[in-house]
C-alpha cells in the first residue's frame, strides 16, 4: 500500500532547530510518536518502542524498531525503515520524508500480513493517515517550542 502526504509549518518553525534534532537528538522526535512507550536507542540512528495500536479488529501493543537509513541535508530527504509485530500482524514500511522550508511530505510503502492485511484498506489508511498526521503536529510544536 502506498501512502502520502504533507504538512506545512506555518509560523513560527526554525528549520534549523528541526535538522539539529534530527542530525543530533532523533530520540527527541522519536518521542513525538503517539502512543508509544519504552523508548530505547539502540545506536544513533535506530531505536525501538512499543506503539499501542486500537485499529477494527485489531488492538494491542506492537514491538517496533525505526531505522533511519540515511539523512541527506541538501536534498532535505531522510530515509527510514519501520517494522511492527503486534498481535497476530506485522507492519513494515519504507518511508522518505523531504523537508523544506515550508513543511514535509513523505512517501511510504506500506506492507502488512495477519490480521492486518485482512483490515479494510481505507480503515488502515485513515489510521495511519491519522497518526501521521498527530505525529507531524507534534513535530511542528517541537520545533516551535522544543517539546512536543
Amino acid at each position: 500500500m502506498k501512502l502520502n502526504g504533507q504538512k506545512t509549518w506555518g509560523e513560527g518553525v526554525n528549520v534549523e532547530n528541526l535538522w539539529q534534532l534530527i542530525e543530533n537528538n532523533t530520540i527527541a522526535l522519536v518521542k513525538c510518536v503517539p502512543d508509544t512507550s519504552d523508548i530505547k536507542q539502540v545506536n544513533q540512528r535506530e531505536f525501538e518502542f512499543k506503539i499501542m495500536v486500537r485499529m477494527g479488529p485489531v488492538s494491542g501493543t506492537f514491538n517496533s524498531r525505526v531505522k533511519i537509513e540515511s539523512i541527506d541535508k541538501a536534498s532535505g530527504k531522510i530515509t527510514m525503515t519501520l517494522n511492527s509485530k503486534g498481535p497476530g500482524a506485522v507492519m513494515n514500511a519504507s518511508i522518505i520524508a523531504t523537508i523544506s522550508q515550508t513543511g514535509v511530505s513523505y512517501d511510504a510503502d506500506v506492507s502488512l500480513s495477519g490480521l492486518l492485511a485482512a483490515v479494510g484498506e481505507r480503515l488502515i489508511r485513515n489510521y495511519i493517515d491519522g497518526k501521521l498526521n498527530e505525529f507531524l503536529n507534534n513535530m511542528v510544536r517541537l520545533a516551535k517550542t522544543g517539546q512536543c
